[in-house]
C-alpha cells in the first residue's frame, strides 16, 4: 500500500474545523507506513492515543515506530511542573509519575489502554524505539511533527499546531501540513531536510538535545501494556471505532470502521508470514539465491535453523507476486506429514491435501484436478510422504497439476532412492526446492548426482547454513559434548574378529578395495550390527544415568536415542534400556517415542510441559522431529551413518527460553586391537569412522578441547591423528 494512493486536500492541509480533519490523515498514513518517526512535545498515552485507529494495522503490516519526546507519560504531568523549576527537580518529579503505575492505569480510557497495549506487542517485537529529550539548557521541547515511510520509500512530513489528542485533533480548530518527498521540489526540500533533523536526534547526534534515560517510560508501557496478539488488537481497534462518538468525526470513523471490517478479513483470509517480526535475514537470501538459480536449487541448512519456514518463505513470495500458489511437499515420514501441515497452516495457506497410507486422499485429489480444469490459478498445497508419492497410483493422480507447482522435498536425501530416481525423468514440476541438512547419500555417487542434476545445484549449493554459524548467532544452542569409550565383551570381540577376518580375505591391498562388494558389505553389516548392541552400554547407561541423577537430581528433559531391534535373548532393546532406568530410579517418569507409539502428539506435550521426563527412541526423532525443550541426549545407539549423527545433535540444540545450553553424551564402541596386520588395518578404518562422529560432536563443543583429548590415546594405539584427522574433514568440506 503505498502514499501515492492517498487522496490529500488540494491544500495539503488538515483542520479540525475543515472539510479534512486531521483524524483523516492519520487514518489514511498509518496503515500504509513501515516507518515512522514522531517528534512530540511530550510522551503521553492521552496525548497520541488518537494514533489507536490505525494502529494495529500498523503493527500487522510490519511497522517501525521511533519516538523523540520530552520525558512525560500524560499531558497533566506538565501541569505539575513549572516552567520555572530546576531541571533536576522536573526529573525527580517525572520519575515518581513513571512509577506510580497505579494512577496511570486509573487514568487509562479505552483508546489510550489500546495504545499502550499496541507499543508493548511493539517493543516484544524489537520495533520501537523512545528517544527522550530535553532542549539544552532545560527547556521543553514543543515539537508536533512527524515523517511516514511506505514501503516504496516514499515519503510524507507531516507539521501541526495541534496536539496528539482527541481535542486538539478534533475539537480544536487546528490544522497539520503535509509535505510528499514526490511532491514539488519545496515539498522534497522540506521532507529531505526533517529526515535529516530527526536522524540525527535518533542517532543521538543533535548536540542541541540532552538525551534521558528511556527506560522509566519503556517499563511503564511494559507494565501497563496487556500482552496481546495482533488478532486480539486488530479486534480491540474495530471494536474502539464502533463504540466512539466523537464530535465532527462520526461519519469519518463510520467509513473507516468498514474499511477496516474489509482489511481485518483480507488480512485473516489471504496467506501472511506467520511471525511478525518477518523472515529473518538468512531466509530471505534463500530466496534471492533460489531465484537466481532459475527457481531452482538445494538449501542446505543445518538442523534447527527454519529449512520449513524457509522453503514456505520461497511459496510465499511467489504467491505475492502471482496471487496464487500450488505446491507439492515430499516428507519421509507420517510424524513430518502433520508437522508440515501445521507449519502450511500458520502461513494461513488453504486447500491442502495430505497423503499417506493414513489418509483417504483418492477422492480428494480427484476434486483438486476437476477444480484446476476450470481454473488452473486454483490455490493448493499436496503433502505426501515419499512412499506414497512415488506409488503408481497417486502418479496417475497428478499427471494434469500445472508444471509451475512448487516442488519442495523436505529431507532430500530421500530422493535418491530406488522409486524415487525412477520417477525423477517424468517429473515436470519446474520450480523445485531441497532441503536438508545433510544432503548427500552415503556410499551413493549416482544418487547424489541425480539429485543434484534434478535441483540444479552442486556443492556449496544454492543455499548454505551451516551448524557453526547457527550456534554462533544463538539460532541453535550451544552445547557440551562427553564422549565415553565401551568395549566389546570377549564373546562380541571374538565374533568381531572372525568378521574381520573374512573381510581380510576379501580385501584387495592394490585397489584398495573388497573383492566381492556384495559379500563384503553383508559382512560390515553384521559387524556393525556387533558394535550397535555391544551389551557394555547398558552398564555405561546406567553410570551416565547415575552421574545426572547425582548433579541434578532429575532426568527431565532428556532423551535417548537406542539402538534397534533385539538382543541375543530376543528381547526388545528400547524395552530392556528403559526397564534400566525404572530399576535405578521408578520415580522417573520415562516413555516411548517410536513409529508404534500412539499419540505421539500427547507424549510430545507432556515432554514439553515435564509431565514426561525422558523419551526413549530409535530413529523415529532422527529426520525433522522438533523437541526444543530437550536439554540432554544420551546417544547409546553407535551410527557411522553421518546424516544421522548430525541429525541426532540437531534434535537437542534447539533454543528455548528456559534453557541455557545442552549436553550430549555419546556412547563410542572400542573394539580391542587385533595383533593381524590384516584385521588391525580394518579395525584402524573403522576407528577412523567412529573418531569422524567424535569429531564432528567435539568441534562446535563448549568443552572442544576435553572431549577431543578423551579419544588422543585411542586414537594412537591405533596411529591415528586425531587433530590432523580433524583438519582432513575440514579441508573435505571446503572443496
Amino acid at each position: 500500500m503505498s502514499f501515492t494512493g492517498i487522496k490529500f486536500p488540494a491544500d495539503f492541509e488538515y483542520s479540525s474545523d475543515g472539510a479534512s480533519i486531521p483524524l483523516e490523515f492519520y487514518l489514511e498514513i498509518l496503515p500504509r507506513s513501515k516507518v515512522v518517526y514522531l517528534k512530540l512535545g511530550y510522551f503521553s498515552s492521552k496525548a497520541i492515543q488518537v494514533l489507536s485507529y490505525g494502529f494495529a494495522q500498523f503493527i500487522c503490516y510490519g511497522g517501525t515506530i521511533k519516538i523523540i519526546s520530552n520525558h512525560f507519560l500524560y499531558e497533566d504531568d506538565l501541569e505539575l511542573i513549572e516552567s520555572d523549576r530546576d531541571y533536576a527537580v522536573r526529573e525527580r518529579d517525572n520519575e515518581y509519575l513513571l512509577k506510580n503505575l497505579e494512577w496511570i492505569n486509573e487514568s487509562l480510557n479505552g483508546s489510550s489502554q489500546h495504545f499502550m497495549d499496541c507499543l508493548k506487542l511493539l517493543i516484544k517485537l524489537d520495533r520501537l524505539e523512545i528517544i527522550p529529550v530535553m532542549l539544552r539548557p532545560g527547556r521543553m521541547a514543543h515539537f508536533k511533527q512527524g515523517l511516514f515511510i511506505d514501503d516504496k520509500n516514499n515519503e510524507v512530513f507531516m507539521d501541526g499546531s495541534c496536539n496528539f489528542t482527541a481535542n486538539g485533533l478534533l475539537d480544536n480548530a487546528e490544522t497539520i501540513s503535509v509535505f510528499r518527498s514526490w511532491g514539488e521540489e519545496f515539498e522534497r526540500m522540506k521532507v529531505a531536510t526533517k529526515k535529516i533533523n530527526m536522524e540525527e536526534i535518533i542517532n543521538r547526534d543533535n548536540l542541541a538535545y540532552e538525551y534521558l534515560d528511556k527506560g522509566g517510560i519503556v517499563d511503564a508501557v511494559s507494565s501497563i501494556g496487556r500482552d496481546k496478539t495482533i488478532d486480539e488488537l486488530l479486534d480491540d481497534e474495530l471494536d474502539l471505532i464502533h463504540s466512539e462518538d466523537i464530535k465532527n468525526a462520526k461519519d469519518v470513523l463510520r467509513k473507516y470502521e468498514a474499511l477496516l471490517t474489509k482489511k481485518i478479513s483480507e488480512i485473516r483470509e489471504n496467506p501472511k508470514f506467520p511471525y511478525l517480526q518477518g523472515p529473518r535475514e538468512y531466509q530471505e537470501n534463500a530466496y534471492s539465491k533460489w531465484l537466481e538459480n532459475g527457481r531452482q536449487g538445494i538449501f542446505a541448512m543445518a538442523t534447527g535453523t527454519g529449512k520449513t519456514i524457509t522453503a514456505l518463505n520461497c511459496l510465499y513470495n511467489e504467491y505475492l507476486i502471482q496471487g496464487f500458489y500450488q505446491a507439492i511437499i515430499l516428507v519421509p515420514s507420517k510424524i513430518l506429514l502433520n508437522q508440515w501441515s501445521e507449519e502450511v497452516s500458520a502461513f494461513n495457506f488453504k486447500n491442502i491435501f495430505l497423503v499417506s497410507s493414513d489418509h483417504q486422499w483418492a477422492y480428494k485429489v480427484n476434486q483438486l484436478n476437476t477444480g484446476l480444469a476450470f481454473d488452473k490459478t486454483q490455490s493448493f498445497i499436496v503433502i505426501a510422504t515419499y512412499a506414497t508419492f512415488s506409488d503408481e497410483k497417486f502418479q496417475s493422480k497428478i499427471e494434469n497439476l500445472p508444471s509451475e507447482t512448487m516442488l519442495i522435498a523436505d529431507e532430500a536425501h530421500n530422493i535418491g532412492s530406488n522409486k524415487m530416481k525412477a520417477l525423477l525423468p517424468e517429473l515436470r514440476f519446474s520450480r523445485r526446492v531441497a532441503l536438508s541438512a545433510t544432503p548427500k547419500r552415503r556410499f551413493d555417487d549416482e544418487g547424489n548426482e541425480l539429485i543434484q542434476k534434478f535441483f540444479n545445484s552442486t556443492e556449496p549449493y544454492t543455499y548454505s547454513f551451516s551448524m557453526e554459524r547457527a550456534i554462533r548467532e544463538g539460532i541453535l544452542c550451544k552445547y557440551e559434548y562427553h564422549p565415553h569409550f565401551v568395549y566389546l565383551t570377549e564373546e562380541e570381540m571374538e565374533k568381531y574378529s572372525v568378521i574381520s577376518k573374512k573381510l581380510v580375505q576379501l580385501f584387495d591391498h592394490n585397489s584398495k578395495t573388497f573383492r566381492n562388494a556384495e559379500a563384503a558389505k553383508m559382512l560390515l553389516l553384521e559387524r556393525r550390527r556387533i558394535i550397535h548392541k555391544a551389551s557394555n552400554k547398558i552398564g555405561k547407561f546406567k553410570e551416565i544415568v547415575s552421574d545426572l541423577m547425582g548433579v541434578k537430581s532429575d532426568l527431565k528433559y532428556s532423551f535417548v536415542y537406542v539402538p534397534e531391534g533385539d538382543d541375543e535373548g530376543g528381547s526388545n532393546l528400547l524395552d530392556e534400556y528403559m526397564q534400566t532406568l525404572h530399576d535405578l530410579y521408578p520415580g522417573v517418569k520415562a516413555h516411548h517415542y517410536t513409529h508404534l507409539t500412539e499419540n505421539r502428539a500427547e507424549v510430545m506435550k507432556n515432554f514439553e510441559d515435564g509431565y514426561v521426563d525422558t523419551l526413549f527412541s530409535m530413529k523415529c526423532l532422527d529426520e525433522g522431529v522438533d523437541i526444543p525443550r530437550a536439554e540432554i541426549a544420551i546417544f547409546c545407539s553407535s551410527t557411522g551413518n553421518p546424516r544421522q549423527f548430525i541429525q541426532r545433535r540437531g534434535r537437542v540444540l534447539r533454543t528455548h527460553k528456559d534453557k541455557d545450553h545442552a549436553i550430549i553424551h555419546d556412547l563410542v564402541v572400542i573394539p580391542t586391537p587385533s595383533n593381524d596386520s590384516g584385521a588391525f588395518t580394518i579395525e584402524r578404518n573403522l576407528i577412523k569412522e567412529e573418531l569422524v562422529r567424535v569429531i564432528y560432536f567435539a568441534s562446535l563443543a563448549i568443552n572442544y578441547y576435553e572431549s577431543m583429548e578423551k579419544f588422543r590415546s585411542i586414537a594412537d594405539s591405533y596411529d591415528l591423528n586425531i587433530y590432523a584427522l580433524e583438519q582432513e574433514l575440514k579441508d573435505n568440506n571446503d572443496e
